[in-house]
């Protein structure tokens, strides 16, 4: 029981840093604008870019570890959203940071359905299974929350690549527990990669989450567009002829 204990915490914190990488940026916007003079469109894609390339790959790299080993999968990731933390922490330009966000999400879509894929292989029975992907779900939610705190707290110490080089002696520690205590798994009866079928479904993903991102402000500009030009229509029409009025 004692190693699934350790198995359980070593994938509930590989799950933990995903989820707190998707907040803890949002506290570094405003230094990002003040020392880099980022506009607001790079904002928009530093926080995006993480979450478009995790959403495009998510169902590729889960399908992915089945067939070529979860356990590597996950060392594999946590590797990749290191050094891709690594990297933006000192990157210099706001597209270097943009690049290295992408690349962070890209490790994040090979760790997330590693860990819930590794749970359940190893949680069994009925009632410690839903027990652990309690504590799993949880776990997301707790990174998501102490995103902000981390965020202010290392921002009022140390510049604003810290958020990033954070990251990196905690993926190393969580990468040296998976390898000593997370046991290998695969699903022996997944059918042949269809690389083909990944390529389509990650294309896909990702013009299904661009299009959401976008959206927004598209739909915003042209309604502003179209009442900026009934405006103008109304202002440069000329008034109206009143009809004299007759007297007696």
């Amino acid at each position: 029981m004692r190693g699934k204990g350790l198995i359980l915490a070593t994938l509930c914190l590989a799950a933990l840093i995903i989820n707190l990488d998707t907040t803890i940026v949002n506290v570094a916007l405003p230094a990002l604008v003040r020392q880099t003079g980022a506009t607001t469109t790079d904002l928009q894609w530093v926080v995006d870019a993480y979450n478009l390339t995790f959403a495009a790959l998510l169902l590729a790299a889960g399908s992915l570890s089945d067939r070529l080993g979860r356990k590597g999968m996950l060392l594999a990731g946590l590797g990749v959203f290191g050094a891709a933390s690594l990297a933006g922490s000192f990157a210099v330009t706001v597209g270097q940071l943009i690049a290295a966000r992408a690349v962070m999400g890209l490790g994040a879509a090979m760790m997330f359905p590693s860990t819930l894929s590794l749970l359940t292989n190893v949680f069994t029975a009925r009632r410690e299974r839903a027990l652990a992907i309690g504590v799993w779900g949880a776990s997301a939610g707790v990174g998501i929350a102490l995103g902000p705190i981390a965020g202010g707290w290392l921002l009022e110490r140390y510049w604003w690549g810290s958020i990033f080089l954070f990251f990196v002696p905690v993926t190393a520690v969580v990468a040296a527990m998976t390898a000593r205590w997370v046991p290998t798994s695969r699903d022996p009866r997944t059918p042949p990669v269809d690389w083909r079928g990944f390529a389509l479904s990650a294309a896909g993903m990702g013009l299904l989450v661009y299009g959401i991102i976008q959206m927004p402000g598209r739909c915003w500009a042209r309604r502003s567009a179209r009442r900026s030009a009934r405006s103008d229509s109304i202002r440069s029409s000329p008034p109206a002829p009143h009809a004299p009025s007759s007297r007696r």
